[in-house]
Parts: structure tokens; C-alpha cells; sequence
């Protein structure tokens, strides 16, 4: 009797532990310093999404936590699923679409590009610059007589078609995001896809009538000089993100006006100077 009665009390114990256990992984909360944590242990990402399905969480997935979760490595398919688990909605089918995850989420595999990142009210949104190609160029000024030697320069200007951008934004400070390659370790050709933001150079264009233009080179009688004039420049940093993205925004705050970004090895050297420069133009218009 003795034995029976010890036996019991001892699954009685059993049974209260199991359901100790049970309660205690109920109440177990997810962040997303443990999803990291699990990812840099090694875990697959198949116990670690049935993890997060199975527990309570409380995920922070603001822009600046989804970057740190791709930085820390975690696998896109449980950043996936810790979507779904803060949206209470399936994002499978939304992945599927894309061809790679959500096209307004920078950290998403996006084809090569400048990329206008945007979020305003928890919405996100991505707009790809479209190139644009000068295909004439102007000069101005002058080589004064021979009584002052040639001292006056004569600038060599590139030109954009029409006074304005398409794509007009009222943000003076715009996060860009550029999706470079890599690959080739920064030994890329003219023809190549540049592999860092160093290749361009970011400018405010002098708006005309009916065109924009930047000066690209300046000479007199006696000699020349290429490249951008200073007033022109715009500073701007750039972030590494990895994996060939980069987080671009100027370093301040932007005036209304036309601007872009100036592939530095973009046109042909056997044309007339400035003639094939490609920029990725855009336009600050806070006026909405």
C-alpha cells in the first residue's frame, strides 16, 4: 500500500511539473533580441519559425529593426514570420509575389538601382530613379582677347531635357537606398554596374527656362580643367548596409530645386564633352 500510495503522489508530481512547463512556454514572451540570438546559435530557421508560431511575442519591427535583423543575419523567412506573427495575417503569398520579400522594405532583394525610400503613417514606400541621359551639351563664356591672354574661362555645361524632374519629392532631407555590385570588388568597367555610391556624385542642377544644366569643365587658352564645379556639389554619406546596399542621404538638409546623382563614368569620351552623362534626377518641392 505503501509503495502504490508513493507511486501516485509521484506521477501526481509528474503531471503538475508537465503542466508547470506547458503554462511556462505559453507565457514564454519572443523579442527580437531572441530571434537573434537563436540565429547566431546556429538554429534553423524552420525551429526558429516554429518557435515564434508556437509563442507569445512582442516584436519590434519598425524600419531601423528590420535593418538590425538583416545585419545580424537573420534569414528573411523569419523576419517573414515574425511579420505575420505581429500582423495576425500570412505573408507567404505576398513573398511568393515578389519574387523575395516586400518591394517597399529596403532590405528586400531589389534589382540594381537608386531606390527613393519613404514612410510616413507606418506606410512604406520604394521608388526607383529612372536614369536620365544628356544628349547635348552648352558652353558659356568666352576667351577674352589677346590683351587679357585667354584669362576668361569658358565652361563646358551638361544638359537635362525640361525644367523639372519627373519625380518631385517635399522631403530636404531623402533617404536613398542604392543596390550596387559587389562582385567584382570595385574593378567594375565604364560599362560595368557600379559597385559603391563613391562612383557618383550628387548635384544641384541650374534650372533654365526649359532645361537643367551642371557644369562639367572649364578652360581657357591655356588649358582646361574637367570635372564637377564646386557650387554644383552636394555632400551626402553613405551608410554600408551589406551585401551590396547602401544607405544614402545628404548631409544636410536639401533647398527647394532640381538635383541628382551623376554617374561619374557615365558618357562617351569620343563625343563632345558632357554628351551621354547619365544622372538620376530628381526635384525638392515642398509645396505639395
Amino acid at each position: 500500500m505503501q509503495y502504490r500510495f508513493i507511486l501516485t503522489v509521484l506521477l501526481a508530481g509528474l503531471v503538475c511539473l508537465g503542466s508547470l512547463t506547458t503554462v511556462c512556454a505559453q507565457d514564454e514572451m519572443m523579442t527580437n533580441d531572441e530571434v537573434i540570438s537563436l540565429s547566431k546559435a546556429g538554429l534553423s530557421t524552420g525551429i526558429i519559425v516554429g518557435k515564434i508560431r508556437s509563442s507569445k511575442s512582442n516584436f519590434d519591427l519598425s524600419t531601423d529593426s528590420l535593418i538590425k535583423l538583416k545585419q545580424s543575419g537573420v534569414h528573411d523567412d523569419i523576419v517573414a514570420a515574425m511579420l505575420e506573427a505581429k500582423s495576425g495575417r500570412s505573408t507567404t503569398t505576398s513573398t511568393a509575389t515578389n519574387g523575395g520579400g516586400d518591394p517597399n522594405d529596403p532590405m528586400s532583394k531589389h534589382g540594381y538601382g537608386i531606390y527613393l525610400f519613404e514612410e510616413r503613417g507606418g506606410e512604406r514606400k520604394m521608388t526607383q530613379l529612372a536614369p536620365n541621359v544628356s544628349a547635348q551639351n552648352r558652353t558659356g563664356g568666352t576667351f577674352t582677347s589677346s590683351l587679357t591672354y585667354g584669362i576668361s574661362k569658358v565652361k563646358v555645361k551638361s544638359n537635362l531635357p525640361g525644367r523639372n524632374a519627373a519625380l518631385q519629392i517635399r522631403d530636404t532631407q531623402p533617404v536613398f537606398y542604392f543596390y550596387l555590385d559587389q562582385s567584382s570588388g570595385g574593378l567594375n568597367t565604364a560599362s560595368g554596374i557600379p559597385s559603391t555610391p563613391n562612383e557618383f556624385a550628387m548635384i544641384r542642377f541650374n534650372q533654365r527656362s526649359d532645361n537643367r544644366e551642371v557644369t562639367i569643365g572649364k578652360s581657357n587658352a591655356f588649358g582646361g580643367k574637367g570635372g564637377l564645379s564646386d557650387e554644383y556639389v552636394v555632400q551626402f554619406t553613405a551608410q554600408d548596409m551589406g551585401n551590396g546596399v547602401f544607405k544614402v542621404t545628404p548631409s544636410a538638409a536639401l533647398k527647394t530645386g532640381e538635383y541628382g546623382f551623376y554617374l561619374l563614368n557615365s558618357g562617351n569620351s569620343n563625343a563632345s564633352a558632357a554628351v551621354g552623362a547619365k544622372f538620376f534626377d530628381f526635384g525638392v518641392n515642398m509645396i505639395p
